[in-house]
């Protein structure tokens, strides 16, 4: 089955999908194409071995025929992630028994998704962010509808629906340049209904998009 087909057929997708997962993943060759020039300099300043847990979601639904991904824009303040697009995640809690379970809980909490009605299919490479001093595990996800979305206002400004087709083709993907304490930073990014997707998220899209091409969901 590829994603272009008339029709979508979500119990044969979720086979292939894991399939290719159990042939191994692409990892860092793959999440490097998407990743922003500032990185390397972050690293150098930065230590990965005390990072902090923590996972995201890719929660997989079908609408209007289509498979579609969510993501969030996270509400303006004080923190590294604020105003960003992202995958609905966090950090890792003692009463987590482990990071499937956070970002099951997390997404529970920030867009308020029933966690029964959440299977797992697996897990794509971790990734590690310099700026929050997170080590992510991202978690591979889907419900077999469209889940009732109930934002939390205290940590997510908008729910951005997007086709995954659509998402992770060739053409949907471009570079933007801004400037950041004086160092101008270059960024390969997603567009994701006019909302730039750069950065770690970019990053592991990239792998997703690489187990996508693999598995033959995308062309």
């Amino acid at each position: 089955m590829n994603l272009l087909d008339t029709t979508f057929d979500l119990e044969q997708f979720t086979q292939q999908l894991n399939n290719e997962l159990n042939n191994g993943l692409p990892g860092f060759d793959a999440q490097k194409i998407m990743s922003p020039s500032i990185r390397k300099h972050a690293l150098k300043t930065s230590d990965p071995s005390i990072a902090r847990d923590s996972s995201v979601l890719l929660l997989f639904y079908p609408k209007d025929g289509q498979l579609f991904l969510p993501f969030i824009k996270r509400t303006s303040g004080n923190t590294n992630h604020s105003g960003q697009i992202s995958l609905p995640g966090g950090k890792y809690e003692e009463s987590d028994s482990n990071r499937t379970v956070t970002a099951i809980r997390e997404t529970n909490e920030e867009l308020g998704v029933d966690c029964k009605k959440i299977k797992i299919l697996g897990f794509l490479t971790e990734l590690y962010i310099p700026v929050s001093n997170f080590m992510v595990l991202p978690v591979l996800g889907y419900c077999k509808q469209r889940p009732d979305f109930k934002m939390n206002p205290f940590e997510v400004e908008e729910v951005i629906e997007m086709p995954v087709q659509q998402l992770l083709s060739k053409e949907n993907i471009s570079k933007f340049s801004f400037t950041k304490n004086g160092l101008t930073i270059n960024a390969p990014y997603f567009n994701a209904n006019g909302h730039k997707v750069w950065g770690a998220t970019a990053m592991i899209l990239s792998e997703l998009r690489e187990v996508f091409l693999r598995a033959a969901l995308i062309r």
